[in-house]
């Protein structure tokens, strides 16, 4: 399997949460929503995306695999287990949805954001089963985000551009808001913005809506999305001339939003 067949498979899974999603939103809707009409859309929800989540970590261990099989013949499989999920870090994620979509007169968007947050825990059971993977396997040299094309903003396409994380991975915190990323970029903006640390963190964080995928790197000449890196990385360091920290973001931004970056040029399929 390589970067693209999954990236579409996964889109699949997705697609059909989504919509499922939206249809049950609808019929838990009400003028004011409830803490106790809210934690019934949540029972109701959770069966759905677990088994979603599941089908995206067993999607995510199989390019795994693949790509293991395909640098490593010789080597027997390294098993590792599936990322648990359960319905309390649901809630927890679902949590900023929840104030949205209880305001009185709350608009379609509401919706959509229910949608996207859950789509994003559907993403990240693959993510988390990369990670996991890339994390306990000796053999394996690092791992690196990579574009679709499809929801790719600036924000993904700075992190892209930083290339392989060589470090083991952290799985953790597989959230992004606005307070935790202004927090970080706070960080790197009082020193720098090469700055590992920072940047590590980073690129572990993904937002609702977010399709970025996480690629295993077994050999450092030869990875999915390797051609794409090198490309955002020689755009990110022509917009990004004479800027540092926050400006350097907005004006690699600018280049985006504006058009004058075709995100697609960087995706995996490009």
């Amino acid at each position: 399997m390589n970067a693209q067949e999954y990236a579409d498979r996964q889109a699949g899974i997705t697609r059909a949460l989504i919509a499922l999603v939206l249809q049950l939103v609808g019929i838990f809707r009400a003028p004011k929503l409830s803490r106790r009409d809210w934690g019934n859309l949540l029972a109701a929800l959770y069966p759905h995306v677990d088994d979603a989540r599941r089908q995206a970590a067993e999607l995510g261990r199989e390019f795994f695999d693949s790509q293991r099989e395909q640098h490593l013949p010789d080597l027997p499989r390294h098993n590792t287990l599936l990322p648990a999920y359960h319905p309390e870090w649901f809630a927890e994620a679902m949590e900023p949805a929840r104030l949205a979509l209880s305001r009185p007169g709350a608009p379609e968007e509401a919706a959509a954001q229910v949608a996207l947050r859950a789509a994003k825990e559907v993403e990240n059971g693959g993510r988390r089963a990369i990670l996991r993977a890339v994390d306990a396997d000796p053999v394996v040299r690092g791992w690196a985000r990579v574009a679709t094309g499809r929801e790719t903003c600036g924000w993904c396409m700075m992190l892209v551009s930083r290339g392989p994380v060589y470090t083991s991975a952290d799985a953790a915190g597989l959230d992004l808001n606005d307070t935790s990323a202004a927090e970080l970029w706070q960080k790197a903006e009082s020193g720098d913005l090469e700055s590992r640390d920072v940047i590590d963190e980073l690129m572990t964080r993904w937002h609702p809506g977010c399709d970025c995928k996480v690629v295993p790197v077994f050999k450092i000449s030869d990875w999915p999305g390797r051609d794409a890196w090198k490309r955002a990385e020689d755009a990110w360091k022509k917009y990004t001339k004479g800027y540092g920290g926050l400006d350097a973001l907005n004006a690699f931004r600018r280049a985006v939003e504006s058009g004058e970056l075709d995100v697609r040029d960087f995706s995996i399929a490009a």
